[in-house]
């Protein structure tokens, strides 16, 4: 994936660092968003930028919609253009049917699902027809091994895996 512009959505650490890192070069420009990372993106970013790669960082609260319409804005502004959407960042806790709380169930649907939704959305909206862009939505294995537990967030990653399909077949 050489010539990209990036978002990475979730990163600064864990999986989506290793992304980052694995598509920074002298061609690509990355954007990568955090939340309560900020030293951790900023020494990424110096890494990155050894590699070659133009990094902008940006933070957001994805479970706060004036913070995550902000996203796709500012890397289109920043790289002059956007052709690919890493949904990667993602809240983990573990909950079941017998202890969810209404506040942490919707912490996991508006983070693992309502932002990537919103952010394919804007997304779309922005990237020219005639242009190749690709989405990648980070989903794993709680989706295909389901258990009783980490209720909140298997059924948000499991809406995020329909929402992956369906939304390849409308764009």
């Amino acid at each position: 994936m050489d010539g990209q512009k990036i978002i990475i959505t979730g990163g600064a650490t864990r999986v989506g660092a290793a992304i980052a890192e694995g598509l920074a070069n002298d061609k690509n420009q990355i954007t990568i968003h955090y939340n309560k990372s900020k030293k951790k993106a900023k020494q990424l970013r110096n890494i990155l930028e050894r590699k070659g790669s133009k990094i902008f960082l940006i933070k957001a609260n994805l479970n706060k919609i004036s913070e995550l319409n902000k996203i796709i804005k500012f890397a289109n502004i920043k790289m002059k253009g956007v052709n690919c959407l890493i949904n990667n960042a993602s809240l983990f806790e573990n909950d079941s049917v017998k202890n969810f709380s209404i506040k942490l169930w919707n912490k996991h649907l508006n983070i693992n699902l309502r932002a990537p939704a919103i952010l394919i959305k804007q997304f779309s909206k922005i990237v020219p027809k005639n242009i190749k862009a690709n989405i990648i939505n980070i989903i794993d294995q709680m989706v295909f091994k389901l258990t009783p537990f980490f209720l909140s967030y298997t059924l948000s990653k499991t809406g995020l895996y329909t929402l992956t399909k369906t939304s390849a077949m409308s764009l």
